[in-house]
Formats: structure tokens, C-alpha cells, sequence
């Protein structure tokens, strides 16, 4: 499975903001096998599709999405989890970028 967690400003962030950071994780039997980073730079509803399609990623984390576009991704296999599922996730609950841990962005 690939995870994408959205970042920006060291804060989970949604789909569409510019200059994202996106890490993906590559697990395997509940373990992270490997890890990518990305900067995207601005994207719209297309083009964020087309690039998680083409990076195959089964689950996006983010901090929050219209339901059109949770429909979109879900009929896509791309399964969404936002900030407000993720309290007791144990791969987001592992993850700090610094010396904080993530948050949802305003």
C-alpha cells in the first residue's frame, strides 16, 4: 500500500495548496519499506488525480476535502483520510517533521 501525507509549513495541508511538500510511504505488511518525497508546486483536481494514479498511492492523508472531491479519489481506489480520522492512526501519529508534530493547517 502507498500512503501520500500532504504537507505544508510542517502541517498536514490539503490537496490543492501550492508549494506542497508530499511524502509517500511504501508499506508492507504493516511496515514502511520506503519513502519518497515530492515538492508539488501548484495543482488543480486533474492534475493531482493523474499524479497519484501514476505514483499507484492506495490512501491519501489530508487535512480536509469537499465531498465531490472524496468521491472523485474514492472511484479512483484512493481511499481518504483527513485530519480529523487520522487521532489514532499509527503511521500519522508517528510522524513529526521537526520538533513538533503534524497539525492540521486553518
Amino acid at each position: 500500500m502507498k500512503v501520500a501525507v500532504f504537507i505544508k509549513n510542517n502541517e498536514l495541508t490539503s490537496l490543492y495548496e501550492t508549494d506542497i511538500h508530499v511524502v509517500i510511504f511504501n508499506i508492507v505488511n504493516n511496515k514502511v519499506m520506503g519513502v519518497e518525497n515530492f515538492i508539488l508546486e501548484k495543482q488543480n483536481k486533474d492534475s493531482i488525480l493523474r499524479w497519484l494514479n501514476h505514483k499507484s498511492i492506495d490512501k491519501v492523508y489530508i487535512s480536509g476535502i469537499e465531498n465531490g472531491t472524496i468521491q472523485k479519489l474514492e472511484l479512483n481506489n484512493i481511499q481518504v483520510k483527513t485530519y480529523e480520522m487520522l487521532k489514532d492512526d499509527k503511521l500519522f501519529n508517528s510522524l513529526a517533521l521537526t520538533s513538533h508534530q503534524l497539525r492540521k493547517t486553518s
